[in-house]
């Protein structure tokens, strides 16, 4: 099979030979996101044809000036009557790993070329302080990279002011010190006069020798003579050297120069930059799992928030994804979990394209100083793309889906691809950029072979492709380590072998496995040898919660007896399967019984139900349901009716039908993977299937078994009865020779 083609093809400028490659060293990898997006043109298309609506609902804003009224901090918002019209929005809805993320990235890159091509500006988000009403933050907006050159001047503004109240106060503080100093001096200037005059015994003003006047007692005369001194020059000095220290004290404990409050902010009038879009790069902001107050931003809570003393208002405002994505993308997956109330806001913002920021969180019932603040309505016109699995139809509030319906576009995603030449080449493409992404080995031509052929085993269709890629990452990831760790220089089959057999299972699959693995042990199947009364059929055990499945082989033995042998012309006829699903757990088995019933009527002209006494038991099955059981137990039945053996090396599996014109037609079931390998890893030789599932799904190349499509029942007694033995006998499970 020629995997790629044989063409040589010119890719991003660089010739590739597809017949001759043998690795994907030399790949040439993109750099637009876009190009990574794989199998999903359908879905690309859709997005491209949103972005142009979007692209040209933004070049009619900027006509009508409706940005205009933001530039103004102190002028008129818009009302909603002017709000722009909504729309357009995405869901894009499919399994996980099909690429809906990546995608949501690749089209902010791709909205960041259409801004540049029809020159859209970006626009940055500014919060001002309300002189008027501080409980009201007032807000404007500017084309990208302008707001910081505005908080720029206005820091220069309040760095000036600063500047001058600090110099102010520092010569304030100097010229203090220094009359301080001269009163100080001057009190000790004088006290030492004292001292003098105490020496020369001047007389007093009563003519007294100042000696005899205090009686010798200098100290005493020294504390009149500070008393009186002091009053006018230590008492001032001291004054002023207290009210410095508190000046120096309050300064350092940054009272005096704007106190740190939330995020680190001062008490300053210095506008807040709240949405940057400096780099003029289409925002993407996901928001899968975000609260109300991520969501549509919040005023932050300031426990000193008293006397002046706390965060300005408008310095708590915090915008949230609403506003950050604003001209951009805005991304939820999972977007049936969005909360009631968190649903009908974002509606707001589909609408209005505006939204005030005001207090959200879970402790919005709490009286906070915050819960008074509200800003102006702050732009957040953003380009919606929600994401989810097929479930989120029905759980998406129903409001937030009839304005994606009416306004926007839901999008399947495509769970696999036509197993194309083109295709095959862009898996190469995948495994080549997943190795740039993570820096691993180049995968030899071979490796991409056993991933591609793993692609579409996945697919569950012989010309499809998976395109849930995620889960193939993990090989890819895997097989280049096992590579490493063994020093080779690119990855070969045989590692991507191991990675996908023993080392990239999740964990329901493993679970599935090591409980099949040890009820195993104690089943008694022997695939060899031919025996009257017993076949192997084929089934699948299921993870109720993931979907994940494991093979199974039932052992299904039959016991057949007719009502006029013996004494048992009294007894009436029965018809009883043991080892199914019983009561509610019942789902498709017993259509299936009933079907065995009138197949055998419509072949051989007998009710196995009024003239047999007729025993099926799914032997060690416990509780087997599905419709693949039909086939087994009509082709047991047919052997001990015709009295002959069935072949023990062979393993069935399909659903019988009700047929016309002579012919009982098998139709196709699901999880053949699973039953092949189960089968394979038992050692039977030969595993027959229906043949839609063998037309549509199965390659026979991927199995050591022999797989055989069958149409109808005698296509599948065909291969599974031996030679006629013996008449009719209904001594139960008896060895017989081929």
């Amino acid at each position: 099979m020629a995997y790629f083609g044989e063409e040589t093809e010119i890719i991003r400028g660089k010739k590739w030979n597809w017949r001759n490659f043998r690795s994907t060293e030399t790949y040439p990898v993109s750099n637009n996101l876009l190009d990574w997006v794989i199998g999903q043109e359908r879905a690309l298309n859709e997005c491209y044809l949103c972005l142009e609506e979007w692209v040209h609902k933004l070049k009619n804003l900027e006509k009508e000036n409706w940005y205009e009224a933001w530039k103004d901090a102190k002028g008129e918002k818009p009302n909603t009557t002017k709000a722009p019209p909504p729309g357009p929005y995405l869901l894009l809805l499919g399994d996980p790993g099909t690429g809906k993320s990546l995608i949501g990235r690749a089209l902010a890159a791709h909205l960041t070329e259409l801004y540049e091509q029809h020159k859209i500006q970006l626009k940055d988000v500014i919060c001002w302080q309300n002189d008027i009403v501080p409980s009201e933050p007032r807000i404007s907006s500017h084309p990208a990279g302008e707001a910081k050159k505005i908080i720029f001047k206005e820091k220069l503004k309040e760095t000036k002011k600063l500047f001058l109240q600090r110099a102010g106060i520092k010569a304030l503080t100097y010229l203090m010190i220094v009359v301080a100093s001269v009163f100080m001096f001057a009190g000790f200037y004088y006290l030492w006069q004292q001292q003098l005059q105490w020496d020369a015994n001047i007389l007093t003003a009563f003519g007294q020798p100042v000696q005899e006047f205090y009686g010798g007692d200098f100290t005493k005369y020294m504390l009149d003579a500070f008393v009186s001194i002091g009053t006018t020059t230590f008492l001032p000095a001291g004054m002023m050297l207290m009210f410095l220290i508190l000046v120096v004290v309050l300064g350092r404990f940054g009272i005096m120069g704007g106190a740190k409050g939330v995020g680190g902010a001062k008490a300053t009038n210095v506008p807040k930059l709240i949405v940057d879009n400096t780099q003029r790069v289409a925002p993407f902001i996901d928001a899968t799992g975000h609260g109300s107050a991520q969501l549509f931003g919040s005023i932050a809570w300031d426990p000193l928030q008293t006397g002046g003393l706390g965060t300005p208002e408008h310095q708590r405002v915090s915008a949230g994804d609403v506003h950050r994505a604003h001209s951009g993308i805005l991304f939820i997956d999972e977007i049936k979990n969005l909360k009631p109330s968190e649903a009908v806001t974002l509606l707001t913002v589909l609408e209005d394209g505006q939204l005030p920021i005001t207090l959200r969180s879970r402790w919005d019932e709490g009286n906070t100083a915050a819960m008074a603040v509200a800003t102006e309505s702050v732009p957040c016109m953003c380009f919606l793309v929600g994401a989810g699995n097929f479930d989120s139809i029905g759980q998406v509030h129903p409001a937030l889906m009839d304005r994606i319906y009416g306004y926007g576009k839901v999008v399947r995603m495509n769970n696999d691809m036509p197993n194309t030449v083109e295709n095959r080449r862009r898996y190469v493409q995948f495994i080549a950029q997943e190795v740039s992404r993570f820096h691993l080995l180049p995968f030899s031509r071979e490796a991409c072979e056993e991933v591609l052929d793993e692609g579409r085993r996945r697919s569950n269709k012989r010309d499809g492709l998976t395109t849930r890629f995620r889960p193939m990452i993990s090989i890819v990831k895997t097989a280049a380590t096992l590579a490493i760790k063994e020093s080779c220089k690119m990855v070969e089959r045989r590692h991507v072998k191991e990675a996908i057999e023993k080392h990239c299972k999740t964990i329901q699959k493993q679970i599935l496995e090591h409980q099949i693995s040890e009820r195993g042990k104690l089943l008694d199947i022997r695939p060899e040898g031919v025996r009257l009364g017993q076949i192997y059929g084929l089934a699948v055990v299921s993870d109720p919660f993931s979907g994940e499945m494991t093979g199974n082989v039932l052992t299904v033995k039959g016991f057949l007896d007719k009502r006029d042998n013996g004494n048992n012309n009294h007894l009436k006829g029965y018809y009883k399967v043991t080892g199914i699903a019983k009561g509610r757990k019942e789902r498709f088995i017993t259509d299936s019984v009933a079907k065995v019933r009138s197949v055998i009527l419509q072949k051989y002209g007998v009710d196995i139900a009024q003239d047999y006494f007729t025993h099926i038991d799914f032997a060690q099955a416990y509780g087997v349901d599905g419709p693949s059981a039909g086939v087994t137990m009509a082709i047991l039945l047919c052997s001990l009716i015709e009295g002959k053996s069935l072949r023990q090396d062979v393993a069935v599996t399909g659903e019988i039908n009700v047929g016309v014109d002579g012919d009982v037609p098998v139709t196709a079931i699901g999880g053949l993977h699973e039953k092949i390998r189960a089968a394979e890893a038992w050692g039977f030789k030969k595993v027959v299937i229906p043949a839609k599932n063998y037309k549509h799904s199965i390659d026979p190349r991927d199995y050591d078994i022999s797989v055989v499509p069958g149409e109808t029942l005698r296509d599948y007694l065909k291969e599974c009865l031996v030679d006629y033995i013996a008449p009719f006998s209904t001594t139960g499970n008896t060895d017989q020779p081929k």
